[in-house]
């Protein structure tokens, strides 16, 4: 991941270089390419003449998996986030209704222990955008994690694996001044500083399942994990809801931008797991909470966008506490055009 931090701060400033030159040869600041939202405050939100965008993505993460029982005295409520790290590379493509991201994991490309480079991931999005709306669908498939246990001082092999599905359906308040697309898509332009109060209703499907112990021999036993003793699997539909807020600072009419959110919230889920003691099933609390900050730069023919995030979910099976924490930091570079007419018909979209 280092190396990615690397190469993404380089290209982003040849991003703002390339920019800068190709709107100097252009002999005009290209104000006719962005266009006054009409269902919006004009003076807050506009939107480009060229409204689709072809993107590049690269970066890093690093991901984490904490199995602890709250029998412990010494409970600890923090996942070890750099238990598995990789480097991430995909590709984004935004065209009248098709807006979608795949990315997936570089193996071996980072500076951490060897048993630490086995994170296998690949992650597909989906989004569709209203003014007060955003519904973006995923679909997360990650092998090779490691999960701690920090009571026992015990770290599993890398052979669990964490499927996960969902659809995040955010609403925006403050949707005539505060422009959700600028602050997370870059495909408008936030004229004027302006934040919301936001809420987010995550339905998903989780499936997390271990081939090795997720604790230490002498403390994997009904004293301390209860019936979750020798835990295999844990399949588990639920929801979340989490409120917070979401802000964009910009300077230079909206081309420089930086645009923190952060939401937090319960949830519940069902969950069906098998143990050493059998097959059971049992409805428990679920904790989620994501921080995040945009920063780049939004012109009218390309685009950077840099990204840091920490989310964090918790889930209570009662004993068990299953965590998990994931850093990412990537970088997104994107390049506007507008409708293929001649090629694509618009019949089809």
């Amino acid at each position: 991941m280092v190396n990615g931090v690397k190469v993404i701060s380089l290209l982003f400033v040849l991003l703002l270089i390339t920019s800068r030159q190709t709107v100097a040869q252009s002999g005009t600041t290209r104000l006719t390419e962005i266009i006054t939202a009409s269902d919006a405050d004009s003076t807050y939100i506009a939107t480009y003449k060229c409204g689709n965008d072809v993107r590049l993505i690269l970066g890093g993460q690093g991901a984490g998996l904490s199995y602890q029982s709250t029998r412990d005295h010494n409970l600890s409520l923090s996942s070890e986030t750099y238990n598995n790290v990789t480097d991430l590379v995909g590709f984004g493509l935004s065209y009248k209704i098709i807006d979608f991201d795949l990315t997936f994991s570089l193996p071996k490309a980072n500076l951490l222990p060897e048993d630490r480079q086995n994170l296998k991931q690949f992650r597909l999005s989906m989004s569709y955008t209203t003014r007060k709306n955003s519904f973006r669908g995923y679909l997360s498939d990650s092998e090779g994690v490691i999960s701690s246990e920090p009571a026992g001082n015990f770290t599993s092999a890398p052979n669990v694996s964490l499927l996960k599905i969902g659809v995040q359906i955010t609403h925006v308040f403050n949707a005539a001044r505060f422009s959700y697309r600028a602050a997370n898509f870059q495909n408008e332009r936030q004229l004027k500083t302006a934040g919301s109060l936001l809420v987010r209703i995550e339905p998903f499907y989780r499936k997390f399942g271990a081939d090795s112990l997720l604790a230490a021999t002498n403390r994997d036993i009904e004293a301390i994990f209860g019936n979750q003793a020798g835990l295999k699997y844990v399949n588990a539909p639920g929801v979340v809801v989490m409120p917070g807020y979401g802000a964009t600072l910009v300077k230079g009419g909206g081309k420089y931008y930086v645009s923190p959110m952060v939401l937090l919230g319960p949830g519940v889920a069902l969950n069906t797991y098998k143990s050493e003691a059998g097959k059971f099933t049992r409805i428990n609390l679920e904790v989620y909470s994501s921080l995040a900050v945009n920063l780049g730069y939004n012109g009218v023919l390309m685009y950077g966008n840099f990204r840091a995030s920490y989310d964090v979910t918790y889930s209570y099976l009662n004993p068990s506490i299953i965590s998990t924490a994931d850093v990412r930091l990537y970088l997104t570079i994107g390049y506007r055009f507008r409708n293929l007419e001649k090629i694509i018909p618009t019949g089809f979209f």
